[in-house]
């Protein structure tokens, strides 16, 4: 029987409440939360429990160090979409649904799968042309469960940002309708064959790195047919090589190159794999790089990419007055904003904390955990892909550790950032810009007389926006419903109280005379209660104040 929203609704409730986690949905928040070092636990088990669409945006806030707390976020961090495996007849009748009997598209298919998670899980099978190949099956119904699910949570994000002292999950609203929009996608694995051959064609002439091809006769939204691929994980190379003479060199060669290919997809090619863990990056027999699962895929732009830069190179120079801009040039204000002046102090603390040190020994995680702390004392936040960028450098570094235990992608970073900005004023870079400001000044020379001739006919209007009022207008909202309620409750009291001076039932109308007094002798408890509740918020407000 299909499950209904309301029923669903409920039932995420529960799971809420279950957690201890009924502070988020009223409006507590999770500042506030009573015992905050188990609000990450609970809220990880809550989503565990609740099933893949949870579990996916679990991944995606822990991703957001500059919205919530590291006790929280390192706690989301181990939300895992494994899952039992589905019967082999329903992952037939799927094939079947989508290409047609078995016996005319592969002429085997291993009944027990390669990996499976939460959207899907892998086979491997062999064409009828003879070709090895990894066939990867949605999971049926799992699109269903999703649409629901993405209901409920733009409620609950709807909710979140309307109380005033969500200050930390204003911005959920916004992630969530970006996750969404890459839940979608990631269902559809059409797009994870588009993702995987615009990445293929990205390393065309870098022969040491191999991404499976794609066979589109046997591609759907709902099967994805690949080249199947064999290969170690960085753990597993690191142990069976750990007695070669020559190890030690290699296994930094091997985790320098794998940095140089995710920060090539960030910073040359603005598409990069957003999910960098050592089931994905893989070494074949002649120690080259294999990259798998390509459903989670950022994307960053060209000045977004620019300013990247700006940051990692500032940083390696010790400029706090360079890096204080270059934060707040791609970081999106809320709330009151940042004092200047404080920023940089702060910045300049976490430089020196650092420049004593070379910089191949300063891990990268620490560097953007201090980064992340500042931008949520400042009330400055990422735009989602640069927060899921930050994530994925942190994970390339420990990626990258576990094949050398010494790696830091630090120092891989600030001498890529160095070379591409060199690459940024080779004469033909520069040309572009040039045409680019030379438009954009065509274009302004063009629209100001116009604007001149517009604002000299019509007039002009100017509006004021006026920001961090939300938590007072909040308050005056409250006020002036409980003003309206008293007034209610006094009329109601009034009324009864006249009624029943007067009213002189008979034995038959006894019944209604209990009535009237039970609704007298309640409105009066309510009414003890609003004066209660009023005083109480008196005394916190004189608190806060102090």
């Amino acid at each position: 029987m299909p499950v209904t929203t309301s029923r669903r609704y409920r039932e995420v409730l529960k799971v809420f409440s279950k957690h201890g986690l009924s502070h988020i949905l009223e409006g507590a928040g999770l500042r506030h939360a009573k015992n905050r070092s188990t609000t990450g636990i609970h809220l990880r088990q809550a989503f565990e429990e609740l099933g893949t669409t949870f579990i996916k945006f679990g991944q995606i806030l822990s991703t957001r160090n500059d919205l919530l707390p590291e006790k929280i976020t390192s706690e989301l961090e181990k939300l895992q979409t494994g899952v039992p495996p589905l019967p082999f007849e329903d992952i037939k009748a799927v094939i079947e649904e989508e290409l047609g009997p078995i016996s005319t598209v592969f002429t085997h298919l291993d009944e027990t799968p390669l990996a499976a998670a939460s959207i899907g899980q892998v086979h491997k099978a062999r064409t009828t042309e003879g070709k090895e190949v990894a066939v990867k099956v949605r999971r049926p119904g799992i699109t269903d469960q999703v649409e629901l699910d993405l209901k409920i949570l733009s409620r609950l994000s709807h909710r979140l940002v309307h109380f005033p002292k969500m200050e930390e999950t204003r911005q959920i609203e916004d992630l969530y309708y970006e996750f969404s929009e890459t839940l979608r996608t990631e269902l559809n694995f059409l797009k994870e064959a588009e993702h995987m051959e615009t990445i293929s064609h990205n390393f065309h002439s870098w022969p040491k790195v191999h991404i499976p091809s794609i066979d589109r006769k046997r591609t759907t939204s709902r099967v994805l047919t690949m080249k199947y691929m064999e290969g170690l994980r960085f753990a597993e190379f690191s142990n069976q090589h750990k007695n070669d003479p020559d190890f030690i060199e290699t296994r930094k060669a091997i985790a320098e190159f794998s940095a140089e290919v995710l920060l090539k997809m960030v910073f040359e090619d603005g598409v990069f794999h957003a999910d960098i863990h050592q089931g994905n990056f893989l070494l074949d027999e002649n120690n080259e790089l294999i990259i798998l699962d390509f459903g989670m895929i950022g994307t960053i732009d060209y000045h977004t990419r620019q300013k990247l830069m700006n940051i990692a190179l500032s940083f390696s120079s010790k400029d706090a007055e360079l890096l204080t801009d270059a934060l707040l040039d791609i970081t999106l204000e809320s709330g009151q904003g940042a004092e200047m002046d404080a920023l940089t102090t702060d910045v300049k603390r976490l430089i020196s904390r650092t420049s004593g040190r070379a910089l191949e020994d300063i891990p990268l995680g620490e560097v953007l955990g201090d980064l992340f702390t500042i931008l949520r004392r400042y009330h400055l936040r990422l735009p989602p892909t640069a927060a899921l960028l930050f994530k994925t450098l942190i994970m390339a570094e420990g990626t990258g550790r576990a094949i050398d235990p010494g790696f830091e992608l630090q120092s891989t970073l600030e001498k890529q950032s160095r070379h591409w900005m060199k690459e940024r004023y080779r004469p033909d870079h520069l040309g572009k810009d040039m045409w680019r400001y030379t438009k954009l000044w065509k274009d302004i020379g063009k629209e100001t007389p116009l604007m001149i001739k517009r604002v000299m006919r019509k007039g002009m209007n100017i509006g004021v926006e006026p920001k961090g009022w939300e938590k007072i207008i909040a308050h005056f909202h409250i006020m002036v419903n409980r003003i309206a309620i008293t007034l209610l409750l006094s009329s109601f009291i009034i009324a009864l109280s006249l009624l029943l001076s007067v009213f002189r039932p008979d034995e038959g109308y006894q019944l209604l005379s209990w009535f009237l007094w039970s609704l007298f002798f309640l409105s009066l408890i309510l009414g003890i209660y609003l004066i209660t509740s009023i005083l109480r918020s008196k005394n916190k407000f004189k608190n806060k104040t102090r």
